[in-house]
């Protein structure tokens, strides 16, 4: 890079740790440092050069936004010139990929720590919204930070907490290992904490998984004595929940009883769900290859209750609550595959340097499959990318750790 260009490596290293910091504690804080690393990006752009991983990423991240210009274009029904915020988000963060990874990687890894203070101020929140009557979602007794939901609050609060366990693993240099995992183990409490806040049984089905993830990230353990300690940690978690009277207890019962009375009581959270879900394969299955247009499911839903093909208990929702199925309703088949190729891509690059002998590489790694597996387990059972901040949430995540990753080995061959 030439002087001036290196000079803006600082600003943008800065917006990454503010990112972090403000992503999930700050309203707009996820548009703001975007649209600024953007910004930052833009002169970096010029002499820039991506691999195979840096193209494929930026296709598949900015398909969506390409697909609702598309349905904008073409005059669908429901599709409105608000449709496309949330998909430029992913374009956006795919955009910078090509200046971050001409960023050196440790100082790039080093911007990362934004998300201990990130796991720090969720569970701020956590205690805040659910103590203080003047930030109360609903009564009170499920936490928020004012701009997400209890659901989008705990699941991403989670996952601040694991990349903040990550972190450690790309090694502070002059500092005991000891010290820097038990700062990592506050941030990951943090996030746990207000993942417990929030009341949300979501952020608990992705704990396995990421357990998993940072196992295999930050361990040289054999599959037999990795699954031996994951089966304790189970055990041990069932017992500890479901032997005391607490807000995941109360939730896990109200689930079971969803599911017990769904045949004579639809109107439920998991009742709701079902039929959500339901009525989003039919419309897929009506509309294959065009879906109802970004954000259409709303009105799809309405429309098809007053000819009396859907439900109307499911009136008021604005999406399918899964993140796929949602893909397809808004964009058919070809929407599915590219809700698909969303989370595969990352984790064809993150998934296989999960083991890799450089520490910067196995942190991307780790970071990376935290944000991709976390993400979709949770969008099993809702459907996040129609929000700004949760869709510049992924998009950025996943492109800082690309980054890292391409830098890394750009590096290691120059040597």
């Amino acid at each position: 890079m030439k002087p001036w260009q290196s000079r803006l490596q600082w600003p943008l290293l800065l917006c990454v740790f503010l990112f972090g910091v403000t992503g999930m504690t700050m309203k707009g804080g996820t548009n703001i440092f975007l649209f600024l690393m953007t910004l930052f990006s833009l002169p970096l752009l010029k002499g820039a050069r991506g691999d195979r991983w840096t193209w494929a990423l930026f296709i598949v991240l900015s398909g969506s936004l390409l697909v609702t210009a598309l349905q904008l274009t073409a005059g669908m029904p429901y599709v409105e010139h608000k449709a496309l915020d949330a998909p430029s988000r992913f374009f956006l963060a795919a955009l910078c990929l090509f200046a971050l990874q001409r960023l050196p990687s440790r100082r790039l890894a080093t911007s990362c720590w934004g998300v201990w203070l990130g796991a720090l101020g969720v569970m701020v929140w956590g205690y805040v919204s659910t103590h203080v009557s003047l930030y109360f979602w609903g009564d009170g007794s499920r936490a928020w930070n004012q701009f997400s939901n209890p659901i989008p609050f705990g699941v991403l609060s989670v996952m601040l907490g694991f990349l903040s366990i990550s972190l450690p693993i790309a090694a502070w240099r002059g500092i005991s290992i000891k010290l820097q995992w038990l700062v990592g183990a506050v941030g990951l409490l943090a996030g746990l904490v207000a993942g417990y806040y929030s009341g949300s049984r979501a952020p608990f089905l992705v704990l396995l998984p990421l357990v998993i993830i940072v196992m295999l990230g930050a361990t040289r353990w054999r599959i037999r004595r990795m699954l031996s300690f994951l089966a304790l940690i189970l055990v041990a978690s069932i017992v500890l929940v479901m032997s005391t009277q607490n807000k995941l207890h109360a939730r896990i019962d109200e689930g079971m009883n969803d599911l017990r009375v769904f045949k004579h009581d639809q109107n439920t959270s998991m009742g709701l769900r079902l039929e959500m879900w339901r009525v989003a394969r039919e419309i897929i299955v009506d509309r294959p290859w065009t879906g109802v247009g970004k954000q259409g499911y709303y009105d799809e839903v309405n429309a098809r209750i007053k000819q009396g093909k859907a439900p109307v208990i499911i009136n008021a929702a604005p999406h399918p609550h899964d993140e796929l199925l949602n893909f397809g309703v808004e964009m058919g088949v070809p929407g599915l595959i590219l809700g698909l190729l969303i989370f595969a891509v990352p984790a064809a690059l993150f998934f296989p340097l999960l083991r890799a002998d450089d520490a910067l590489l196995r942190f991307a790694a780790t970071g990376g499959s935290i944000v991709v597996v976390g993400q979709f387990v949770a969008g099993l059972m809702d459907t996040y990318f129609w929000i700004v901040s949760q869709t510049a949430f992924y998009g950025t995540f996943v492109v800082v750790f690309a980054a890292i990753i391409l830098a890394r080995r750009q590096e290691l061959a120059g040597r």
